[in-house]
């Protein structure tokens, strides 16, 4: 009896090994297309922030492009890009404090931190692919 306890232990432990390999192994890198969309259209709602700010738009609607920014921003996986990502994001959280702060111009120079960022990341991922 001690045996086949032994036994059924060991194949319940196999049978959950292999279940937690196939749902790790499920999840897909994403392609170069997801990659190259997820930071244009990061990059585009960060020059529509810059732009909405500087039309003197009000700090909530530019604060809201700015939270879509960070959203979308999030897509960008790529190992080589992650630290640059990062960054970039705590720019775009720095922006989003100064104007909920209405600090102008600490949001402003940090929108268009972030916008060049970006735009370094997007070159630094068409060198790499």
């Amino acid at each position: 009896m001690n045996i086949f306890k032994k036994i059924l232990l060991s194949s319940v432990m196999t049978v959950s090994m292999a279940a937690i390999s196939s749902v790790a192994s499920a999840v897909e890198n994403p392609s170069y297309e997801d990659v190259k969309a997820a930071i244009e259209n990061t990059q585009s709602k960060v020059d529509e922030s810059i732009a909405a700010l500087n039309n003197g738009a009000d700090n909530e609607v530019v604060i809201e492009m700015i939270t879509d920014a960070r959203q979308l921003q999030k897509d960008i996986a790529n190992n080589v890009l992650d630290l640059k990502r990062n960054q970039a994001s705590n720019v775009l959280k720095k922006a989003r404090t100064a104007l909920k702060s209405n600090e102008l111009e600490v949001a402003k120079e940090s929108l268009t931190d972030a916008a060049n960022r970006y735009k370094e990341i997007q070159n630094l991922y068409a060198a790499n692919h």
